[in-house]
């Protein structure tokens, strides 16, 4: 059975529609006075994920912009659902709004009873960034390239691992899927952290993983971890001498971690429109750019209608994909309560 290509439907989308006039449209409502005090950005991740830097980057512009302080909350767990449950039961005033990745997505594929509707209790505001993943494999491993690498697994089935965040992450996902592509054989290994994954990786204790970009750099300079290819549809800036899958052999692997802003639902559009503009303006600014960059990323700039139906699109690859690699999607329980 072919596989469908994971999140190809919008992952490499870049919106470039004029974002003026949004809500100069005739019969809008003009926008309310905004912000008239504090906003907070929830992250449902700890400190230092990758969804917690590009929040506060854009959190530290959006205060620049409007004069208020904009803070970001981290609500972090096992999983995101609970601090993207709290951002769903919030006013719908736009002081509360949620800074999510891929997992957005992912999670609703995975999960049969959410306590939140995706698809009807947020409104979609932006999109904020993307980075690929990328191939990284062990030094001790010896392969060098692609091609190598799926030999020595093909040539020895069932003597290599590769690392994961477990088989509800989009790093599995993306595994398994250039399994399939590429015929390489390993078994997954589950970590707790991406700090966990790498170090087992740079050990030898899991032949290979697919981290996104930022999550590889440091180990990628310290030579701890040998890049060998990014599944972006181009070179990518950050790693502009590893090649991609395509080129490495292995088609239809482009995909995405990408990150992006949602309010709850009824959130008035002309509110919406406002922050979306004011999003964009914040990812056009040079320095904001730079430290994207060096974190491995780009900014990913989308209309809120286009980034409603580019997030749709990855929700239904979500489940198809969940579907061919035959995960019995699962009830989610939430913590317990203190």
């Amino acid at each position: 059975m072919k596989l469908a290509n994971m999140f190809s439907s919008g992952a490499w989308v870049l919106g470039v529609a004029a974002m003026a006039g949004m809500a100069g449209c005739a019969g809008v409502e003009p926008a309310p006075p905004y912000p008239i005090r504090p906003v907070k950005l929830v992250v449902p991740y700890p400190a230092g994920n990758a969804a917690d830097v590009v929040g506060r980057l854009v959190a530290e512009k959006l205060s620049q912009q409007w004069g208020q302080p904009v803070t970001v909350e981290n609500q972090a767990a096992r999983v995101s659902v609970p601090g993207v449950d709290f951002v769903a039961k919030s006013p719908a005033d736009a002081y509360t709004l949620l800074v999510h990745s891929i997992s957005y997505a992912v999670d609703a594929g995975l999960y049969t009873n959410l306590p939140y509707d995706p698809a009807r209790d947020f409104a979609p505001v932006a999109s904020i960034a993307r980075q690929p993943f990328v191939l990284v494999a062990s030094p001790s491993f010896g392969a060098t390239s692609v091609a190598a690498l799926t030999a020595m697994t093909q040539a020895q089935p069932g003597q290599y691992r590769f690392a994961s965040l477990g088989p509800t992450t989009q790093v599995y996902f993306v595994a398994e899927q250039f399994k399939r592509q590429s015929g390489a054989h390993a078994a997954n290994v589950s970590y707790k952290s991406l700090g966990e994954a790498n170090a087992a990786v740079a050990k030898g204790d899991a032949a290979f993983w697919f981290p996104p970009v930022a999550g590889a750099m440091a180990g990628i300079k310290e030579g701890k971890l040998v890049p060998l290819a990014v599944t972006a549809e181009k070179r990518w800036p950050a790693l502009p001498q590893v090649p991609t899958m395509a080129e490495a052999g292995v088609p239809n692997m482009a995909s995405a971690a990408w990150f992006g802003l949602w309010a709850p639902a009824g959130v008035p559009a002309t509110l919406v429109n406002k922050i979306g503009q004011d999003v964009a303006t914040a990812l056009s600014a040079p320095d904001l750019r730079e430290k994207l960059a060096r974190m491995g990323a780009e900014p990913l700039t989308m209309t809120p209608a286009q980034f409603g139906g580019f997030v749709a699109g990855e929700i239904e690859s979500s489940k198809r994909f969940v579907k061919e690699l035959g995960i019995a999607p699962q009830a989610y329980t939430p913590p317990a309560k203190p």
